[in-house]
């Protein structure tokens, strides 16, 4: 009960769900009731948060400021990475119209690899 975004149930709300699925599990003892208690639970959850005190939810107005509006508080722009004009050139050689790198461009030369390994007859 303390998983899923649970803490914020006081406890006495807790241990009644508990205690009203522990009388599921003794009615439902020595069948596949994993889905049957999911399946009560859902049934049920008007029935479980009865008694639970109502929260009451902060206006999010109230915490925005009051400026010009249309205006950003913080005319802050993310810097692009500057490239030179060779970077830009390799970068441009190295991957297609969409700016993606063509099929294989990583794969490895099985026969170069092997030719510096060697074979175990060599010993």
């Amino acid at each position: 009960m303390n998983n899923f975004m649970n803490f914020f149930r006081s406890s006495a709300i807790k241990r009644s769900i508990l205690d009203k699925l522990m009388v599921e599990v003794e009615a439902n003892l020595g069948t596949a009731m994993t889905y049957t208690l999911f399946e009560y639970a859902k049934d049920n959850k008007e029935l479980f948060m009865e008694n639970q005190p109502v929260n009451t939810v902060t206006s999010v107005s109230n915490s925005i400021s009051i400026g010009t509006p249309g205006v950003p508080a913080n005319k802050k722009k993310d810097k692009k990475e500057q490239l030179s004009k060779t970077q830009k050139r390799k970068l441009a050689d190295k991957t297609d119209h969409k700016g993606e790198l063509p099929r294989g461009w990583n794969w490895v030369d099985v026969i170069k690899v092997l030719s510096k390994t060697g074979s175990k007859d060599d010993e």
